[in-house]
Parts: C-alpha cells; structure tokens; sequence
C-alpha cells in the first residue's frame, strides 16, 4: 500500500455505534504509539522499548507487514498489523499478525473497526495489483478468549490448535471470505 496516500475514514462499530477513533494506514510517527499500545496489550512486548524495536522491523517490512492505526484525539489507542503469506500472489493470504487496543477503549467497537476498516483498504490494494483476498488467517492463545470475537467479524473457523505454544494453546483460525465492512 501506498502509506503517502492513506485512505482515512471514520469508522463505526456494529450496530451503527460510533467508535470516536479514525482508522487509518499508520505514518513513520504513530510508532511510538503502536509500541505503547503493544507493550501494554502483550506481555511479549515488554519493555515499551523493546516493543519500540519490533514495530520498526515490522515497519521496515512494508509492504509485506502493514499496520493501521485507531487515533483518538492525537493519540493511537489501537492498531493493527497484517502480514502477508507466500509471496505476491493473485489469491493473496494475509495473516493478521496482532490487533490491540489500549485498555480504557476496549469493548467500543475500536478492534472490530480496525479489522473491518484495514481489510477494505487491502482488497483495493489487492485489486490495485490484479489480485484478490483468498483468506484470513489469524492465530490466537487460548487464554485470550478471541475466539468468538473472531468468529463473529471476520467468520473464522478454527482449523489447528498448536499445544503450549506462547503462555498456552495457541489457534489457528481461518476465514475464507472475511467480510466487508459495512457501508460507512
């Protein structure tokens, strides 16, 4: 994707209830904010300054890795980062490698709209290059209870468990035709 002509939108949970975050491709300086985010969603992530050094790989990785950002008034309270698998492909796969939301904004629809909001951005980038979105991979630990918030947005279906993988079972989840998100 193109970061110098990021696509911004306001974006809205389920229900037509307003998130109060724009969701948008992130920019070279929300990643200090993405690394706070992180460290604080991800034990694995611990020290910020650590999570500092893993979002500027991944930043580096573009465009394979992407990230898009949740900003409420100036501040990032919520990301997204999505890898994409086996090379550039006309079926594409994409991984979404980690979604998190800063504690005080969960359960308001920010991680839904970061979902929904970025997949649309990467089927116009896909069909940009003459491809399509073949699927969704997500893997999730078993203690996180994501399952059923997966299931419901992007209509995953759990495919493998990997036995003691992170802090415990980790799944593997895949949606076949992930949904659009509703017309804005």
């Amino acid at each position: 994707m193109n970061r110098s002509t990021p696509r911004t939108s306001r974006a809205a949970a389920a229900g037509g209830r307003a998130v109060g975050a724009v969701v948008r491709p992130a920019a070279e300086g929300d990643l200090d904010g993405i690394a706070a985010v992180g460290s604080e969603s991800f034990s694995g992530l611990s020290p910020v300054s650590e999570a500092r050094r893993w979002v500027g790989a991944c930043w580096r990785a573009s465009p394979r890795m992407q990230y898009w950002v949740a900003v409420s008034k100036g501040v990032v309270v919520g990301y997204i980062l999505w890898l994409e698998k086996g090379g550039f492909r006309k079926e594409a796969v994409f991984e979404l490698e980690q979604v998190a939301v800063r504690a005080g904004q969960r359960g308001h629809g920010v991680g839904e709209a970061l979902i929904r909001s970025s997949l649309d951005d990467i089927r116009t980038y896909l069909r940009s290059r003459g491809a399509r979105l073949k699927l969704v991979e997500v893997t999730t630990g078993s203690e996180q209870g994501a399952l059923g918030f997966y299931a419901r947005v992007l209509g995953t279906e759990q495919v493998a468990c990997i036995p003691d993988l992170f802090r415990g079972d980790e799944f593997v989840l895949i949606a076949r035709e992930p949904p659009s998100a509703p017309p804005r």
